[in-house]
């Protein structure tokens, strides 16, 4: 069962803060001699649809949304592998313009770990990623993270199969 996979991993975890390497290092660095560690366990999201939203328009500085999405994980999206549909939305969240990409792979999870390329059907080549509701979802996501963290954020999403919306990163848009 996973469960007893999942405490055999945290257990690991647990154990190499007490490794005879790690108890050296801490002697040597004069840290205390108990170590404290912790493991964070997440939820594995699969994905739908993924992508970027900025809170400002990177390029142009302009007060609107816009979203980078494609299917499956946000990698093909964030490293330049396919070219995602690009919605804009207006402050009050309507949708003002709407390019669609191509978008003829995803990344998805390999069998073991990590991930592995694949094809998407042609008919959802240039199809839109995101409905209505899930664009609406996106807007006040991103509304919540600027009362948060403020403006001008650079946040990473995920929709899942049943139409959740996960953030998995939020940090200030770089240039």
């Amino acid at each position: 069962p996973i469960y007893a996979t999942l405490a055999d991993a945290v257990r690991l975890v647990w154990e190499s803060a007490r490794s005879e390497s790690a108890l050296q290092y801490r002697a040597r660095r004069g840290l205390p001699t108990e170590p404290r560690i912790g493991a964070v366990v997440q939820q594995l999201v699969e994905p739908v649809a993924a992508g970027v939203l900025f809170t400002s328009n990177p390029v142009t500085g302009t007060d609107e949304r816009v979203i980078e999405a494609a299917w499956g994980l946000g990698e093909v999206v964030v490293s330049g592998a396919v070219t995602p549909d690009r919605y804009h939305l207006d402050r009050a969240g309507q949708l003002t313009d709407f390019a669609p990409g191509h978008k003829d792979i995803k990344i998805w999870f390999g069998d073991g770990h990590g991930t592995i390329e694949c094809a998407v059907p042609d008919d959802l080549h240039g199809a839109p990623c995101l409905d209505a509701l899930q664009l609406a979802s996106l807007h006040g996501l991103a509304e919540q993270c600027e009362r948060v963290w403020g403006p001008r954020l650079d946040i990473e999403w995920a929709v899942d199969q049943v139409g959740g919306l996960h953030l998995l990163q939020c940090r200030p848009i770089t240039v």
